[in-house]
């Protein structure tokens, strides 16, 4: 008999570390998912704002070549700092166990949190030249 519970008391603690094993990272990706939300929406408005000012001011450049939208240009270039500093913020998230759906999901939050009018969502995703 004292045997028979020993070998239960053994196989449930097997059972629950592998359960355990296999669930742990489901409370601790919605624990960063949660805590990075603003940050990694922040990164992501800035730089889809910088890409598409880079691209106005590339379009401007090829209709009306000039010194003043060659400025443009060289302005919107150094915007693109911003998708430097998104990209390093994504590679510490995908570091600390996130993935790129998870990151993909929390991009599409933050611009339903801060977008919650149809147009404004269709604006910030649309490309105007």
């Amino acid at each position: 008999m004292f045997q028979l519970n020993k070998l239960t008391l053994l196989f449930s603690g097997i059972l629950l570390g592998f359960i355990g094993g296999q669930i742990w990272n489901i409370p601790y990706k919605f624990t960063l998912k949660q805590f990075f939300l603003s940050q990694y929406g922040e990164h992501v408005f800035l730089c889809d704002n910088a890409m598409r000012q880079h691209f106005i001011a590339k379009s401007r450049v090829v209709s009306l070549p000039g010194t003043g939208t060659i400025n443009s240009l060289k302005s919107a270039e150094l915007g693109l700092i911003d998708c430097h500093e998104y990209d390093k913020f994504r590679k510490k998230l995908i570091t600390y166990g996130l993935n790129e759906n998870d990151l993909s999901e929390m991009g599409l939050k933050a611009i339903e949190k801060s977008r919650t009018d149809l147009r404004t969502l269709v604006e910030q995703h649309e490309i105007s030249y």
